[in-house]
């Protein structure tokens, strides 16, 4: 077949071929959005591990979200500015983890804009809840426990639902 068939060729086949969805997955969607969130996480455990051999006391205690509750909007919420705040507080105390807190902070800040994308945000805010369960936590390897829960967790559970929402 020459250049000269390669037309009606081409025509044939595209009168063939199925009709395709034009509206794939919104990427921040993707589940492996999160999966990569969360494996960062995992990755700055290790590295925090290394750095605090012993511990990484923190002065005074921070607030972090208590991620065993159940309530998902308002803790999600709720939890994002609660760890968002801790990170900040450890930041300053820790220089020595400096590079790893500020990544989770800027993963944070990442899903954050996730949950603004998929419009969760006003439904979040019209929420009539007491605030978010809190506990106090002195350390910060206990603050990246928290943290690799919560994005494990409610962060993760709450967007695939915004995301499934969003999609219909």
């Amino acid at each position: 077949m020459g250049i000269s068939g390669l037309f009606p060729f081409l025509l044939v086949l595209e009168l063939l071929a199925p009709p395709a969805l034009l509206t794939p997955l919104h990427p921040i969607c993707d589940p492996r959005v999160m999966d990569k969130y969360i494996l960062e996480a995992q990755w700055a455990d290790q590295d925090i591990a290394r750095v605090c051999a012993a511990s990484c006391g923190l002065s005074e205690t921070v607030q972090v979200p208590d991620t065993k509750r159940a309530r998902q909007a308002s803790e999600v919420w709720g939890g994002l500015a609660l760890l968002l705040t801790a990170l900040s507080q450890a930041q300053e105390r820790h220089p020595a983890t400096l590079d790893q807190l500020a990544r989770m902070r800027s993963a944070l800040l990442s899903v954050r804009e996730i949950l603004r994308s998929v419009n969760v945000e006003a439904d979040a805010r019209l929420l009539d809840t007491p605030p978010t369960p809190t506990l106090n936590i002195r350390t910060v390897e206990k603050l990246l426990s928290i943290y690799l829960n919560f994005l494990r967790g409610k962060a993760n559970l709450y967007i695939t639902e915004a995301c499934r929402n969003y999609a219909r």
